[in-house]
């Protein structure tokens, strides 16, 4: 509307320039110059501030642009992310089942890894072939749990990184990651169908580390005892026990001879 305003304008000081040349006589129209100079110094003015009106309005039409254009970027990027999880995470859960060997169904994990029976000989005995097969044992379900939640948070570093989302720490293991950063993508679609058995499997694992750890110690030991202390290193060995003691933890029976 104020561009029509000012084409307007224009006409009409055109006009007047057109008949003033006409109708006025020399002397009058050099008295009538310097008014129609000042008038059209004025519309030159205007021009320009209509000009960089124009501009802005250009530039932010283009930021709308590029604005729409980055959100429809970044939800493909998310849809495609999820599509990526979707697929690590029905592998993980099928290679936990695979691990396990005695669930069927995912859900039966956590029942499974509750029973942890194995872990009272694991750290009390001082039979160096019991505690290698109760560990074998409870690598069953020790492992399964792992391979799930490591899957989950592979998953998951992909569709955090797509999102940007910030003051993620990749690091962690499995078991913390969940139970800190699960809040971001845990309702998320794939992943929401885990999360009631992750939830809990991360924080009962979570809150059994010293005794899996000890249980690693437990069967590191028995095996330097049973074939030989050099297929171990046993620096590495000894400086585990030495920060499992710092820590204030009982070691298991089976290393205290180490």
């Amino acid at each position: 509307m104020q561009l029509r305003y000012l084409v307007a304008l224009s006409i009409a000081v055109g006009l007047v320039v057109a008949v003033s040349i006409i109708v006025l006589t020399p002397g009058e129209l050099s008295a009538f110059g310097s008014i129609l100079g000042g008038g059209g110094s004025l519309l030159a003015v205007l021009w320009f501030s209509a000009g960089l009106r124009y501009q802005a309005s250009q530039i932010e039409e283009q930021r709308k642009q590029f604005d729409a254009q980055f959100r429809h970027l970044q939800e493909s990027s998310r849809r495609d992310s999820l599509l990526m999880a979707k697929d690590i995470l029905e592998k993980a859960e099928h290679q936990a089942i695979a691990q396990n060997g005695k669930i069927k169904n995912i859900s039966e994990l956590l029942t499974e890894y509750t029973n942890f029976s194995e872990l009272k000989p694991i750290l009390e005995s001082t039979n160096p072939s019991e505690v290698i097969r109760e560990h074998s044992a409870w690598m069953k379900k020790e492992g399964a749990a792992l391979q799930l939640l490591q899957g989950i948070k592979s998953a998951a570093e992909i569709y955090l990184r797509s999102a940007g989302t910030p003051g993620v720490d990749y690091t962690k293991p499995p078991d913390e990651f969940y139970m800190i950063y699960s809040f971001h993508f845990s309702s998320l679609p794939f992943f929401q169908n885990l999360s009631g058995t992750a939830h809990m499997l991360s924080e009962l694992m979570f809150r059994l580390g010293p005794g899996r750890n000890a249980a690693t110690i437990a069967f590191l030991a028995a095996s330097a005892k049973s074939i030989s202390p050099d297929i171990i290193k046993m620096d590495m060995l000894q400086a585990d026990i030495d920060k499992h003691v710092e820590n204030g933890y009982p070691l298991p029976a089976i290393a205290k001879e180490v």
